[in-house]
């Protein structure tokens, strides 16, 4: 199973083939602060491409913010001087013991609890 980091999702909509080829892989699963870090770009002040985005995230299972993972984040955050955000991500991959996939591969493999995957 792969979690996707939010600048995967950056990148499918930007059309970089890797990320597009990447979303008909296996089972796909992303972190609820993916979901929020993509609703905060200003592209989605226009509705039409929010609507893209709802829809691409529809066809993924979310792996919610909640206890225990926030639990895991916090610490996760405190030993490795991740930013929230990235915590929760890395929590994300810990938690469904999921490989993270991102281009952010320097901040992320520095935690040694997860596996961790540069996409192309």
């Amino acid at each position: 199973m792969k979690l996707l980091d939010t600048d995967i999702f950056i990148d499918f909509f930007h059309g970089i083939p890797g990320a597009v080829a990447l979303m008909n892989e296996e089972v796909i699963i992303f972190s609820a602060i993916t979901e929020a870090e993509l609703l905060a770009g200003q592209i989605c002040n226009d509705p039409n491409e929010k609507e893209k985005v709802f829809h691409l995230l529809s066809q993924f299972e979310k792996i919610p913010v909640g206890n225990p993972l926030v639990q895991i984040a916090g610490d996760i955050k405190r030993i490795y001087a991740l930013q929230l955000p990235d915590a929760i991500i890395a929590a994300s991959a810990y938690f469904t013991d999921s490989i993270l996939v991102t281009r952010n591969v320097k901040d992320f493999e520095k935690v040694k609890e997860i596996k961790v995957q540069k996409p192309y």
